[in-house]
């Protein structure tokens, strides 16, 4: 079989990079290893508002739950941030997904399913998978932290990441039904409880060990704050999941190109990877079209330019985290707070292009 684009990973990136080649009139093939296409629900699927008007992806299925501010806590200080309008989405993962998917079937790239990608021959650019042989013109690795195509093709190792985990809990008792609670005090990332609907909320927490795991996720759930919601809650469901923090310092050779999660574009602060793995998945594509016109394929090049920058801001916060014991984070909060900072971040604050 022969394509121009083949695409590894259906999900929510993979969907909108097949979508983004196959409206450029690409011949697109997006390959899942899967009987179905998604993660499974193992995400917290809290995205911000205005990022995931900048993807393109139709989600309105796929809403379970709108936020409108966050508790920024740390040992017992907390900042409240708010606004009028919401400024966070909360999504069934698995069925964003699906609609990231079918959109890119609507725009007439071909759906494979049980079909994992195996190996590559770049002699020949032909890729080996369950399906069969398929040679490409592009080679797109979409397929997550552990990507077979960022291995295959000898890619430099992701170096940063966090392990963690979450629980979605039903029955739980929340006060505050459209306010996130962050737990700065957990080292490595934070802990999380993030409401999805009137009685259901995810509760998680990502650190840099699995040791520091098992210890926070027991403090996490005797937080005052966490008691209270689940205690006469119900766990419906649970996954642990590592996840990437910084991007690796190759994303393209040749005809090869990584995006989403296999590339590490993904926040620092958050660990949030949808929109910014969808924002390159875009330059992808034009890179794609650019080279078929007769120029240079720069992907490498172009994603960096645009969003590189904002990435590495994220990456600095979280570095200026690590670094602050949390008394002096709390004390933070506290002159935040004193001096009316939390005003500034409810006008100017943005969750994917700080402060902007």
């Amino acid at each position: 079989m022969k394509t121009e684009c083949l695409v590894v990973g259906a999900s929510v990136v993979g969907g909108v990079a097949a979508k983004e080649l196959a409206r450029r009139g690409f011949d697109t093939v997006l390959l899942s290893d899967k009987p179905h296409v998604g993660k499974d629900g193992k995400c917290t699927s809290i995205i911000s508002a205005s990022g995931l008007a900048r993807t393109g992806i139709r989600f309105h299925e796929a809403l379970v739950h709108e936020i409108f501010g966050a508790n920024i806590r740390c040992r017992k200080t907390c900042l409240t941030v708010r606004r009028p309008e919401p400024v966070a989405h909360v999504l069934d993962r698995f069925r964003l997904d699906q609609l990231s998917v079918e959109q890119a079937q609507d725009a007439g790239a071909e759906l494979k399913t049980s079909a994992r990608f195996e190996n590559w021959d770049a002699a020949t650019r032909t890729a080996q998978t369950a399906a069969g042989p398929i040679q490409t013109d592009y080679l797109v690795g979409a397929d997550g932290i552990a990507s077979n195509v960022a291995r295959q093709c000898g890619f430099p190792a992701l170096e940063h990441f966090v392990v963690a985990w979450e629980g979605e809990f039903e029955k739980a008792s929340l006060n505050e039904p459209d306010v996130v609670d962050v737990f700065l005090d957990i080292p490595g990332l934070f802990g999380w409880a993030v409401p999805a609907g009137e009685n259901t909320v995810r509760v998680g927490l990502a650190t840099k060990t699995a040791a520091q795991l098992k210890t926070h996720k027991t403090r996490l759930q005797q937080e005052p704050v966490i008691h209270a919601m689940l205690h006469d809650a119900k766990k419906v469901r649970e996954f642990h999941h590592t996840i990437p923090l910084h991007y690796r310092r190759q994303t393209q050779k040749d005809n090869v190109l990584l995006v989403g999660d296999a590339a590490g574009q993904v926040k620092a602060t958050t660990g949030g990877g949808i929109v910014f793995g969808a924002l390159c998945a875009q330059e992808l594509a034009g890179a794609c079209q650019a080279h078929r016109d007769g120029g240079k394929l720069d992907y490498e090049t172009r994603w960096r330019a645009k969003y590189a920058g904002a990435l590495d801001g994220h990456r600095r916060i979280r570095s200026l985290m690590d670094a602050l014991p949390p008394r002096l984070m709390s004390f933070g909060i506290d002159a935040l707070t004193a001096i009316g900072g939390q005003r500034f971040l409810e006008n100017k604050g943005d969750m994917d292009f700080i402060l902007q």
